[in-house]
């Protein structure tokens, strides 16, 4: 039986919103969740009821002023979303359950986390916070009985998001991506003095060789970004995505009109070659004390070009700017080496069918216990000297 929410309602359009009233709910720390981004992704085609990010958006309001809003999405596949449950979906196959679609609220193509229920900063009592999440949890599941969807999970959700879950009969998930943080660093020695010698000394070279070749490597951000680099960079993805992935998720309109909306946000490093040639960079976005590394691509193969244009020029603009962290994305093993350090990533998930809902919950119950040794054990041999536990005695 469908329950009725009082000052609940359903959206299925970005569109719907006023940036104005959507953003004043978003934190410094989801910039993703901001409207322009959100609604560039369906105005370019990239999400909408054409393709597989049907879009649903739950708006919650008093008096007519909006207090808080879930967006969500009705989906047929699980890519794009980097919390992976694909064996989850080969198991209710296998089963005869159909596990899509299924409700996913998360960023688009974009492993951040952030807030999934926005909430206005009005609101400080953390009672009536967790009274509307709930709520609007509470309506999320509702509504995805209604469709007959398999499943609703909420991914790269902030930490704090668990408790209304929990009381809305979520069960939390555990994964774990590499992160920087700024130890109130000075300068890029700083930070290399926090790591043992032999990463250091690799740093280094890295750097040295880059710096040794005929490229010219710069940082772009505001009024330096112009049109031009919304196709240069558009290419770069094009690239990386041929190579890697197949498909890619974004499309050209998307970047040409998110670099002229976002281009308060946005942070480029770019290299070129000694005739002026674009060979490759970093689109990334920033806001407040948050660096987020997105997308890299190259039209040429320079070794270490990578990191120097993911990893050290970011840390050094960082720490210029006196940000606190910088996020790179999923995957993780040349950001570990590199100083980034192992930190827990959170999801919540409701599943409907009842055996499903059991095989799955007793697997995340273990799943849990197994992330958190594993991220206590990725930082024990850590490269900053800090996390070693007294292992790091090497100057």
């Amino acid at each position: 039986m469908t329950k009725t929410f009082t000052n609940i309602v359903c959206e299925t359009s970005f569109l719907s919103f006023t940036k104005e009233e959507w953003n004043r709910l978003v934190p410094e720390d989801s910039m993703f969740q901001e409207w322009e981004f959100l609604s560039t992704l369906e105005s370019s085609g990239c999400i909408g009821r054409s393709g597989d990010w049907d879009i649903r958006i739950l708006s919650y309001r008093e008096a007519g002023v909006l207090r808080g809003v879930l967006p969500f999405y009705k989906r047929k596949d699980s890519y794009g979303e980097y919390i992976f449950d694909f064996q989850w979906a080969d198991a209710f196959h296998r089963a005869g359950i159909p596990y899509y679609p299924k409700y996913s609220s998360a960023v688009p193509f974009t492993p951040v986390t952030g807030s999934r229920i926005l909430i206005s900063p009005d609101i400080s009592e953390e009672g009536k916070v967790t009274e509307i999440q709930k709520s609007l949890l509470d309506a999320l599941v509702s509504k995805g009985e209604e469709e007959c969807v398999s499943s609703v999970h909420v991914l790269f959700c902030k930490e704090e998001e668990l408790k209304s879950g929990k009381l809305s009969g979520f069960v939390p998930r555990v994964t774990h991506q590499y992160h920087w943080f700024n130890k109130d660093f000075q300068s890029f020695e700083d930070y290399l003095g926090t790591l043992v010698k032999d990463r250091r000394k690799t740093i280094k070279q890295e750097r040295k060789k880059i710096a040794a070749l005929p490229i010219r490597i710069e940082t772009l951000v505001g009024d330096a970004i112009g049109k031009e680099h919304a196709d240069i960079f558009y290419s770069f993805y094009q690239d990386t995505h041929s190579r890697k992935w197949g498909q890619a998720y974004l499309n050209h309109q998307f970047f040409r009109t998110i670099f002229d909306v976002m281009k308060h946000r946005i942070h480029l490093v770019l290299a070129s070659d000694e005739s002026g040639k674009p060979i490759g960079g970093s689109f990334n976005f920033y806001r407040g004390d948050y660096l987020f590394g997105r997308y890299w691509g190259a039209t040429s193969h320079v070794p270490n070009l990578h990191f120097e244009c993911c990893y050290y020029q970011l840390i050094e603009f960082a720490i210029r700017n006196k940000m606190k962290r910088v996020e790179a994305g999923a995957q993780g093993e040349h950001k570990f080496l590199r100083g980034y350090e192992a930190v827990p990533m959170y999801s919540m998930h409701y599943i409907y069918n009842e055996s499903g809902r059991q095989a799955i919950y007793h697997y995340l119950e273990k799943e849990i216990l197994m992330e958190e040794a594993n991220i206590k054990e990725y930082n024990h041999h850590s490269p900053i000297k800090s996390l070693r536990n007294g292992d790091g005695n090497d100057n």
